[in-house]
């Protein structure tokens, strides 16, 4: 070849390029971002819409339905889902993947802008919320200490405000269960007493309170601007508003209200091992490195901890950065330890130092070519970019192996080192660029599917590309060069020690390898039929291995879902949830940190953090100390701490929370949503399921989205008697909004930051409902008592009230435990299977079981598509049919050992173990295109006969065959082992790879040479051996 040439001829020239690529790999290593996971945006989008004081039937029907009918119409919208509770409507909007979430979002801002003025004038205006894997939060703290609400508010506030300012941070927020407000407590009876009713106090109060522009007035050299000002400067100013009169006398706020700085009631409850405590949580910007920004939070967190008052700390509850860089590090480790196995496994092949360094030069120039144009195709340090150098970590030395195999053989045939050099690499660069191809190849499927399991293993595609390209290239260049620059190994006669020990052993394994081919070919029908055998009986463990869509990583976490039946108040729910505390103490050693939030998802923000809603809801995270200091992992203590803490507190349902996924809208590992219309038939239904799901094992922590209803007063207006009296029922529920929830009249401004002066009761009235409905409203004809026009009644409301696609449902939830996934799943669907299902209701599997199904299809397609590749590639080096047909068989060889493996490892059939049979779909059958292309090389070349050429193929390249299996395999245990942070995700795909490649090299020594044989005897009768069976 050309290329081997110009090394041999200008071997500086070559080293000087190649130490560039080395410069340009370790710039690239420090300008490389780092992150845990590659820039995914998620093709998701969340509008949150706030309405305080309003049930979930009221929000349904005046906010969500108008909403969802609205942005339905939005392009490239795959499905729209909502969830719709007290105070709160959700809407979750799924996109085909792909889409601009940019533009997606300017559409949907659009559509918000027309619809909104429709809405509720009380209702907030609805935010929107991009679902982006690097936008969670890097680091989530508690500020904790037993001091005044309000100054823990205050510190709250001002410590979001400083880490907002640290670099690459786009948004800080601090979470608390009170906040700082006006109140402007009524008292009835002197509202009674003087004639003023709430709605002139709210009035006067908005009139009152304001700055007015009047415009500008222009003198002689100037201009001015002429304003009002008339907002209040302190409280007393508040208290002193003449809001009425009463025989002539001016009756002041003062008289008839209490006015006082103050914290809200208080709607939740945290703490951080066991001291009152507000959350924090920090949001990077999309351009910011993840790992950098958590460092920088935790250290400013850190500095300002020594400024706050004495007994106020701050605890990290999560830090992506720790995870990041302990993630990557290990990675990282795995990838050096597996270089150095592979190095270890090529030096014992080989029992030459010399050698082994000729070709281990190859990884590094791998592994910083890959860098450098990782930099250039903007990609990330992370777990499954760094998983890809370190699957291709034995794989580069491949290449080298076959050619530097090649030039020792025409050196040991008397050739001049230049010469051998040049022939050996001319000899096999077909053929190894045609292995690299077709390597390479089955990448170029995953371009053409979306989902994730493009989206997640692009960039392991592309790693692994540029580092076997790379080695391609210091296979025909490097390799060549060095052998003739610094001289080939010895001979074998001439070598001695080591050496010489591991050429007597291999001659041993050759003649061993020499007599099996030689039997195999003698009994070809017992060698085809057992191998036959052999797959099919494979095929058998299929159930036994059982699926899942990812395995889990344990990232030293667990979260914990408590409730209490729907209506509890918070101080009950606190009570109950203590104890659960003290159990998980008990029972966890490992916990560092234990944060509890009760109360939490009434509303705003926080319910993006909790399926939940409602003083009766909780929520516990525990942070573990790093998995290299517990024996357990996170499954092990939940499933010795499931028994331990459930149906052990009365009255208290306790549930395992999942991934991170699932704090933004995402689904459970077992879904089921019945939807229909009717809300009894669907409980009768949902019931129905439920108890049979509850006997299916592996099933745990099952839960309805269709709770048990919440007791609620329904006051019932009488539409003619109101009438009578000049008003509608939307006037009187005013009227009674402002009296049960309070009303915000307008803003009181105090060092450049604004509160609400909420206008309400005291709550001794509220509670009342009677002595509300005795209470006035103004009407044209007078002051009439409410009682006049309104009757309650006490009914069961709905606590949370779900659609998709516009209709109602119902959504039955599950994790698992003990099986996995696939399995239970399947149990699932046969439950409903066997149910009778009314024919306006719909029953489907949905959550995590639905996008496992999914991306199965698409790997399925992927693979099927990439052996097409494969296929296709070797008939273009082959120019046959024939010998690529036969090379193929190397594939279901390869699954024997993919499912043994999985089998004897307990690992399930996953995303990730599915790309490894990918990856063994361009490996595997390496070992055979070498196998075959010099078997064709030395009957056309060396006129031998097609059996003389078969055994003489297999004892020649045996060992090149050897080394690059065993070089990939233990390049690769590090990896399989799983052993380190992040290091379980990666797992499967080694070991699937490990037991593929494993089984195939053995069958395709002897299988292939049988195959080859059988087909070339139509041919001539030269391929029959003798006493062939």
């Amino acid at each position: 070849m050309k290329i081997t040439e110009v090394s041999i001829k200008r071997p500086l020239a070559i080293s000087m390029v190649f130490l560039a690529v080395i410069i340009f790999g370790f710039i690239s290593v420090a300008n490389l971002p780092v992150a845990l996971f590659p820039d995914v945006t998620f093709p998701m989008m969340i509008v949150l819409t706030s309405y305080s004081g309003a049930g979930p039937e009221e929000i349904e029907t005046q906010i969500t339905e108008p909403l969802e009918k609205s942005l339905s119409t939005v392009n490239n919208l795959d499905e729209i889902t909502s969830r719709t509770s007290e105070n709160i409507s959700l809407l979750f909007m799924t996109f085909a993947w792909g889409t601009d979430l940019d533009a997606a979002s300017n559409d949907v801002r659009d559509i918000l802008g027309y619809i909104t003025p429709y809405l509720p004038d009380d209702a907030d205006y609805p935010l929107i919320f991009k679902f982006d894997i690097n936008q969670q939060p890097v680091v989530m703290y508690t500020i904790g200490g037993d001091i005044d609400p309000l100054e823990m508010d205050k510190i709250a506030d001002d410590i979001a405000e400083r880490v907002q300012r640290v670099g690459g941070v786009a948004a800080s927020y601090a979470m608390s269960g009170t906040f700082r407000q006006v109140q402007i407590v009524l008292d009835p009876l002197k509202l009674k007493g003087t004639g003023i009713t709430s709605s002139q106090v709210m009035d006067v109060l908005q009139a009152q309170n304001v700055n007015y522009p009047l415009g500008s007035i222009e003198t002689a050299d100037k201009v001015y601007i002429v304003r009002t000002v008339g907002e209040y400067d302190d409280l007393d100013e508040i208290r002193k508003t003449v809001v009425g009169s009463k025989d002539g006398v001016p009756v002041l706020l003062s008289q008839i209200a209490d006015v006082r700085f103050t914290a809200s009631e208080q709607t939740s409850i945290s703490r951080t091992n066991g001291v009152p405590s507000i959350w924090g949580w920090v949001q990077k910007r999309t351009d910011a490195n993840a790992a950098n920004v958590g460092t920088s939070v935790e250290e400013e967190l850190r500095r300002i901890e020594q400024e706050l008052p004495p007994g106020v700390r701050i605890d990290i509850i999560f830090n992506q950065a720790d995870f990041i860089v302990r993630s990557v590090t290990s990675t990282a480790q795995t990838l050096v330890f597996g270089a150095i196995l592979a190095i270890i496994v090529l030096f014992l092949f080989l029992g030459s130092f010399r050698s082994t360094v000729y070709m281990a030069v190859a990884i590094p120039i791998a592994v910083f070519f890959a860098l450098f144009f990782m930099y250039l195709f903007d990609m990330s340090l992370n777990i499954i970019s760094l998983g890809g150098l370190t699957v291709a970590i034995g794989m580069v030395l491949d290449s080298a192996i076959v050619v530097f195999e090649a030039i020792f053989r025409h050196k040991e045939a008397g050739e001049a080192p230049d010469k051998a050099a040049s022939t050996g690499a001319t000899e096999v660069g077909p053929a190894i660029t045609a292995s690299t191809l077709t390597t390479v190849a089955v990448f170029l499927p995953l371009l053409l599917v979306s989902g994730l399991a493009s989206i997640f293993f692009k960039q392991l595609a592309l790693t692994v590309t540029f580092a076997l390209i790379s080695s391609l290239v210091v296979a025909l260049t490097i390799i060549p060069m060095l052998t003739v620059r610094f001289g080939a190994v010895k001979k074998r006669e001439e070598r001695k020690g080591f050496s010489r020990t591991v050429g007597v052993f291999y001659e041993k394994i050759e003649n061993q390898y020499t007599r099996l081919v030689e039997w195999a070919l003698r009994h070809r029908l017992i060698v085809v039929l057992g191998t036959i055998a052999v797959f099919v009986i494979s095929l058998f463990l299929i159930p036994f291995i059982g699926t899942e869509l990812s395995p889990e990583v344990d990232q030293g976490e667990i979260i914990i879902n408590a409730e209490m039946p729907v209506g509890t108040n918070l101080w009950v729910t606190d009570s109950m949830v203590k104890q659960l505390e003290q159990i998980i103490m008990d029972e966890v050693p490992e916990i560092e940190i234990i944060s509890t939030s009760i109360g939490a998802g009434e509303g705003g923000v926080s319910s993006l953090f909790s399926s939940t809603a409602g003083p009766h809801a909780a929520q516990l995270w525990l942070e573990l100390v790093y998995r290299e200091e517990r024996a357990r992992s996170v499954k092990q203590i939940q499933r010795d701490l499931r028994p331990k803490i459930m149906n052990v507190i009365p009255g208290l349902k306790v549930t395992f929370g999942g991934s991170e996924f699932e704090m933004f809208g995402g689904g459970s590992p077992i879904e089921v949503k019945v939807i229909g219309y009717d809300r009894d038939r669907a409980q009768q239904l949902t019931d129905e399921l439920m108890a049979q799901f509850e006997n299916i094992d592996g099933l745990v922590d099952l839960q309805s989205s269709l709770s048990e209803g919440k007791p609620e007063y329904r006051l019932i207006i009488d539409r003619q008697k109101a009438a009578n009296f000049g008003l509608t029922p939307y006037q009187i529920g005013q009227v009674l909004r402002s009296r049960i929830e309070g009303t915000v009249a307008s803003q009181y401004r105090l060092e450049g930051d604004e509160y609400d002066m909420l206008v309400m009761l005291d709550r001794q009235y509220r509670d009342d409902l009677k002595e509300i409905a005795a209470m006035t409203i103004t009407t044209p004809m007078g002051d009439v008592p409410l009682q006049n026009f309104i009757r309650d009644t006490i009914a069961i409301g709905p606590v949370q009230i779900e659609h998709e696609d516009n209709k109602r449902l119902i959504t039955i939830t599950a994790g698992v435990e003990g099986r996995d996934m696939g399995s239970v799943a399947g149990d699932a669907q046969r439950v409903i299977n066997a149910t009778t299902i009314p024919a306006d209701f719909t029953v489907e599997m949905g959550g995590g079981f639905e996008q496992q199904m999914e991306t199965f299809r698409d790997l399925g397609f992927v693979i099927l598509l990439a052996i097409v590749l494969v296929y296709m590639i070797m008939v273009g080096q082959f120019e046959s049919f024939r010998e690529p047909f036969i090379i193929m068989f190397t594939i279901p060889l390869a699954i024997i050992g993919v499912l043994w493996m999985l089998f004897f490892t307990g690992t399930t059939i996953n995303m990730q173990s599915l790309l490894g049979v990918l990856l063994l779909g361009g490996i595997v059958v390496n070992n055979a295109i070498v196998y075959i292309t010099y078997a064709n090389q030395l009957r056309r070349q060396a006129g031998k006969s097609c059996i003389d050429a078969v055994v003489e193929a297999g004892r020649v390249r045996l060992r090149p065959i050897l080394m690059t299996a065993f070089t990939t395999i233990f390049g690769l245990i590090p990896m399989a082992l799983g052993i380190g942070s992040g290091n379980e995700i990666r797992a499967p795909m080694a070991r699937s790879v490990i037991g593929g490649l494993l089984v195939s090299t053995f069958l395709t020594l002897v299988f292939i040479p049988v195959l080859y044989t059988l087909f070339e005897r139509k041919k001539t009768k030269a391929c029959e051996p003798e006493d062939a069976k």
